[in-house]
């Protein structure tokens, strides 16, 4: 029984050698690629807009878009049939 225990001892230990080494390897990595991340390319979220659009305003501007979204599809349509 003694063997028993010991050999279980053993493996328990092996898997934790394994699980210390693999948080040594992620932490290696992990610190390698934080260093090469430029911060300067981050978007600044500490300035708030000056103004915050209504609900009208919103709607307007979502029109706006699908209104230049369809414009945008016809010519492309249409540059398309031009160039066959």
């Amino acid at each position: 029984m003694a063997s028993v225990s010991k050999g279980t001892g053993n493996v328990s230990i092996r898997r934790w050698i394994s699980v210390i080494a693999l948080a040594a390897v992620t932490a290696t990595f992990l610190s390698g690629c934080s260093e090469s991340l430029p911060l300067n390319q981050l978007p600044d979220i500490t300035k708030l807009p000056e103004k915050v659009l209504g609900k009208d305003e919103q709607q307007g501007k979502v029109n706006e878009m699908i209104n230049r979204g369809q414009t945008h599809q016809n010519e492309a349509a249409k540059e398309i049939e031009n160039s066959k």
